[in-house]
């Protein structure tokens, strides 16, 4: 019976691995509930994205959080509509530290509990009086990982609103890793496919990898950006430093630029191995659905990847800024990876579980209540 009554708000501005992980929760426990989803108008591509997760047109609700004086006015347009609409609904539910800024101190005048999804290190962040607010107004926050529960003693020496609950897998990711074929990729081919998955945008740090490359000088390893940059000035000329420097180190007919892509999966088929070189990676989404595809994962060290990756195990760490070692650890995607992407998938499937991740939050919410 549905007893329960969230209030979801993520007005992000783009499509990134936030998002992707609150339509996986929604698409699962969705006949458990009774929800809303309140999103920014100018996010066609999240609004689309929902309701080709079969989440329906009634349960979106739509705000412009974008004017001409930028975001600080929609900030109150936001207040103020929660505060409104907040009455129905037991919990309300932020996905983002702009939404919990504004979202959740309106929640609170009107006496309902508050979830703020933590899906980045507050050490990252640095989002100063902003990350106080956050903390205070919460009922509870949820860390994808230890390391980002972990930042919050920035704020606080009582972590115990905080809580560590992994994101859920996507079990679409799911594919059985044959031997045979798997072989068979990696012994026959004059090619080696890297994929490095993920918005682009500095923090990202795709750079490294252009870099990392560009010392191999074997023109048989290929690059592939699964992502489009955000939608910043910033990450637009991130976009274009990184397109110059593969021109400038004639990297460009080993690189390809996808943009953005709906189903990642689509471009992952013929991939070797997957790279995720971050800068303190709250908990990459992208690996563990990497492992789930029977992909290896190539991943610095920082941020939650050590919680994901058990280096020569379930899949390699390279050090942070050391592109020699990345260098070096990028020509793992010319081994037979088979044992190591199986024992990635199992543990995972194991520690990661949906019926695990996806049961917590459901009784986090009946809870708190």
């Amino acid at each position: 019976m549905k007893n329960i009554n969230i209030l979801y708000v993520d007005t992000c501005l783009d499509v990134a691995g936030g998002q992707r992980s609150l339509i996986a929760l929604l698409t699962n426990i969705a006949s458990q509930i009774n929800f809303s989803i309140l999103i920014d108008e100018t996010n066609k591509k999240y609004e689309q994205e929902l309701l080709k997760a079969g989440i329906s047109n009634d349960s979106i609700i739509k705000i412009k959080t974008v004017s001409v004086g930028g975001r600080a006015l929609g900030g109150l347009k936001l207040f103020k509509n929660v505060l409104s609409k907040s009455a129905k609904f037991d919990i309300i539910h932020c996905n983002t530290f702009y939404d919990g800024l504004f979202a959740m101190p309106a929640a609170r005048i009107r006496g309902k509990k508050t979830i703020f999804r933590a899906r980045c290190g507050i050490d990252l962040s640095n989002h100063g009086y902003i990350d106080n607010i956050i903390y205070n107004f919460s009922t509870r926050i949820l860390a994808n990982s230890d390391y980002v529960k972990n930042t919050f003693s920035r704020v606080s020496s009582d972590l115990n609103k905080v809580i560590s609950l992994y994101n859920p897998l996507d079990m679409k990711f799911q594919k059985e890793i044959n031997p045979d074929a798997f072989n068979f990729k990696h012994g026959f081919q004059e090619s080696y496919v890297i994929a490095v998955v993920g918005a682009i945008t500095e923090v990202k740090n795709q750079m490294e990898v252009l870099k990392a490359l560009a010392k191999l000088n074997d023109t048989s390893i290929k690059l592939r950006f699964i992502g489009e940059p955000r939608s910043t000035d910033k990450d637009r000329n991130y976009y274009s430093d990184l397109l110059n420097y593969a021109k400038e180190k004639n990297l460009l007919p080993q690189v390809e630029f996808t943009g953005f892509v709906s189903d990642v999966r689509d471009k992952l088929g013929d991939v070797n191995l997957v790279c995720v070189p971050s800068d303190r990676e709250p908990l990459g989404r992208v690996i563990f659905e990497s492992q789930l595809f029977g992909i290896p994962v190539l991943a610095s060290d920082s941020g939650g990847n050590s919680e994901l990756i058990e280096d020569g195990s379930t899949g390699y760490l390279y050090a942070l800024g050391n592109v020699n070692e990345l260098a070096t650890k990028l020509l793992k995607v010319k081994d037979n990876n088979h044992q190591l992407a199986l024992d990635a998938q199992q543990f995972v499937l194991k520690r990661f579980s949906p019926e695990r991740t996806y049961l917590e939050e459901l009784n986090l919410y009946h809870a708190i209540k």
